[in-house]
């Protein structure tokens, strides 16, 4: 009987104290920043512990993992399960709030919007201000200013007023006309480049475009049509793209003043969830 009991000891008790370390092994890997095979390891332990009460927890570092590779598409999948196969539990409504996320981190904000607003309606009144402020920043995100005031009015003073006043600052910042800058181009080439802050292509463009009509009207006047045809061929290339690079400046004029703006808001206001024992819990951050 006590070898008997010897032979349980050593199947039994090595397999129940492993069981554990599937978790942590695979959390190490985590903080390594090893996620491919971290997710594997999440997927061994879901395997052979379904019931274990932190399988939840495994399901829901699966999809952080796939999210910090920007595996966006098996990441929704991922947190899908979540609060599918475990509804009751705080990842389940982690997981909620990491599936809006992932749709604004990587632009996709018209979904976002939808998710924001499916977390909103779910989340008690005195928490639902984070996504509230997401749905906002995506409309700004998208040069909708209009709108992301609608979006933050909705949120409680004075956090509203000082976003209104960051949005009239938004709404004043310095802009290019692609209009314009195609127009001046078409009258002059490199003029829709010096107009869009770019005087070294505006030299180029400028150059390139009197070398070539210059060189057609010599050969012109010398009687050499041929060449005359080809380089006029060319410079009605170059003319259409010096047409087009000028208004395409203006559009990254206007996007990169929106960017630093934007990065400089997100800096500045700063709104979260956390959760505690289950209850959503806002956390702000304002810089000024």
């Amino acid at each position: 009987m006590p070898i008997l009991l010897f032979f349980l000891l050593m199947i039994f008790v090595p397999a129940a104290s492993a069981e554990p370390n599937l978790l942590s092994f695979a959390d190490s890997l985590v903080a390594e920043e090893d996620h491919y095979r971290a997710i594997t390891e999440y997927k061994r332990f879901l395997h052979y512990s379904p019931e274990d009460s932190r399988a939840a927890y495994a399901q829901l570092a699966i999809a952080k993992s796939l999210l910090s590779g920007q595996r966006w598409e098996q990441a929704d999948r991922a947190l899908k399960k979540v609060w599918t196969i475990y509804p009751d539990s705080l990842e389940a409504k982690i997981a909620e709030q990491l599936y809006a996320d992932a749709a604004y981190d990587r632009g996709d904000y018209a979904a976002a919007r939808r998710r924001y607003e499916k977390l909103k309606n779910a989340l008690p009144t005195q928490s639902n201000a984070m996504p509230e402020y997401k749905i906002g920043l995506s409309q700004l995100q998208q040069n909708k200013p209009d709108e992301a005031r609608g979006s933050f009015s909705e949120l409680p003073a004075p956090l509203n007023q000082q976003l209104a006043l960051s949005l009239d600052e938004y709404q004043q910042l310095p802009k290019k006309s692609p209009q314009r800058a195609g127009t001046l181009s078409a009258l002059l080439p490199g003029a829709g480049q010096l107009y869009t802050e770019r005087p070294r292509q505006a030299g180029v463009a400028f150059a390139l475009n009197a070398a070539f009509i210059y060189g057609a009207v010599e050969a012109w006047d010398n009687d050499n049509y041929a060449v005359a045809g080809i380089l006029s061929l060319f410079e009605i290339g170059w003319y259409g793209g010096n047409i087009y690079n000028a208004m395409n400046n203006a559009h990254k004029f206007n996007r990169n003043q929106q960017d630093h703006f934007l990065r400089k808001f997100q800096q500045r206001f700063g709104l979260s969830l956390g959760w505690h024992e289950g209850n959503p819990q806002l956390q702000a951050l304002f810089n000024f």
